[in-house]
């Protein structure tokens, strides 16, 4: 499977509007420093595509009928691209928590076909084999487990480390290929709803052969700073992610 990496960003991207703090005024200088609200498509072995969130409107970075969308959770940096993307011309699946759902993707969903889904539920769309995972949160979230071929990766956002069923279950799967995990904060800063970098890389670790920090804050380390500090660290075990990024897994 291919994963493609649409948006890598927290809720307020960066640059953020008007702001001049490093990260902000790093991404204005240099364009592979910005970043879009999280948005992941995930590639299968026959070329079709799903897609993890959709923080930004995809239209330009993803002209192909979606075989389904998963959303982590219904917070609006996390849902923003539904907007526009419920008007695509056909019926697309919606797969989603209960909790703190949009009324207007629900109300007026358009082609989007809206499908609660719950923490061990297993959807199996193409060749993927996708199974929801609790996380911890503010509100209902979901991470998912993908496998395919064999081969398994986790996306693991928007949380603070993981629940101890989660982590008893991804420690049956492990070493996943891969995990994506929320790396929202600088190392140091002990937020209740998200990991900083250390926290995350800990995480993808102890699960993964490789790991890719993604949801990354504008009050983050700059892009340069951050991925200096993570491959001093860590070396080829631990990437930063960046929009547009490919991973072949």
């Amino acid at each position: 499977m291919i994963v493609y990496f649409i948006g890598t960003g927290g809720s307020e991207g960066i640059p953020a509007h008007l702001c001049t703090c490093p990260t902000c005024n790093e991404a204005r200088k240099f364009g592979f420093a910005r970043r879009l609200p999280s948005t992941v498509a995930i590639i299968t072995e026959n070329k079709k595509a799903v897609l993890f969130d959709v923080g930004t409107d995809i239209r330009d970075a993803l002209q192909v009928p979606l075989e389904a969308i998963f959303l982590t959770h219904w917070h609006h940096d996390h849902i923003y691209g539904l907007y526009k993307l419920r008007w695509m011309a056909l019926e697309t699946p919606l797969y989603a928590p209960e909790g703190q759902a949009d009324a207007l993707i629900l109300n007026e969903p358009k082609n989007l076909r809206p499908k609660t889904i719950k923490p061990g539920d297993t959807v199996e769309i193409d060749t993927l084999k996708i199974t929801a995972l609790h996380l911890n949160h503010q509100v209902e979230t979901l991470g998912y487990l993908i496998e395919e071929d064999g081969k398994s990766i986790a996306l693991l956002y928007d949380t603070k480390g993981l629940p101890e069923g989660t982590w008893e279950f991804l420690e049956e799967k492990a070493p996943l290929r891969l995990a994506i995990v929320d790396a929202t904060y600088p190392p140091g800063t002990n937020d209740p709803y998200h990991n900083n970098v250390d926290e995350a890389a800990e995480i993808g670790l102890k699960l993964a052969k490789r790991t890719v920090l993604s949801h990354i804050s504008h009050k983050n380390l700059p892009f340069l700073q951050l991925t200096e500090y993570v491959r001093k660290r860590w070396g080829n075990k631990v990437l930063v992610a960046y929009d547009g990024m490919v991973f072949y897994v």
